[in-house]
């Protein structure tokens, strides 16, 4: 049942009202399963297995502290490596350290969203926004697209996707999220 968002009168007579919903749903929202199993065929390239980069891949998770694809120290789902970590290139760290980091970024991701975006969504919609401010940033990087999402123009959300933060090096993950924001297609392959 969709949720009042709400109810008005368009002029002075009481029978005036118009009540407008939607079937979006309003705060608090909170990232999937098939959200993070999203997230980390994008961060790792696979979910287990040795991804494109020849690295072994557990639960999405790269236990080994590698260079990201622009040089910075990186591990578990895409986790950077900041100096209270003590790790170094070429450390390994355990699962359970890696689901640790991984949660603690997304608990700080998830903030960003939740802050910045102020009008209803799908659950597809937020993972993909999630998707996007996990590769972006939760600073400067969630502005653009949680301004864009405030417009409340939900059908142009994909096109501005598309060409969010977009390079060579991210075009193909827009995409996905593109299309998962519009469709709710978890469909990270890639």
């Amino acid at each position: 049942m969709s949720q009042p968002l709400a109810t008005v009168l368009t002029n002075t007579d009481p029978n005036s009202c118009v009540t407008a919903c939607t079937p979006r749903t309003g705060k608090p929202w909170q990232a999937t399963n098939q959200c993070l199993t999203f997230l980390a065929v994008w961060e790792s390239g696979v979910l287990n297995g040795i991804n494109f980069r020849h690295r072994h891949v557990t639960e999405g998770m790269i236990l080994q502290v590698y260079p990201d694809n622009v040089g910075l120290p990186t591990v578990g789902c895409g986790h950077l490596i900041v100096p209270e970590d003590h790790l170094h290139l070429g450390d390994t760290i355990s699962l359970t350290r890696a689901r640790d980091l991984f949660r603690r970024d997304l608990r700080r991701i998830e903030h960003a969203v939740k802050t910045k975006v102020n009008v209803p969504l799908f659950q597809h919609e937020y993972d993909a926004l999630v998707s996007i401010v996990f590769n972006c940033g939760p600073g400067q990087g969630a502005d653009g697209i949680a301004q864009q999402v405030n417009s409340g123009d939900y059908d142009g959300t994909p096109d501005f996707i598309l060409s969010y933060r977009s390079d060579s090096h991210h075009h193909a993950r827009r995409v996905t999220e593109a299309n998962l924001f519009s469709h709710g297609i978890y469909d990270a392959s890639h």
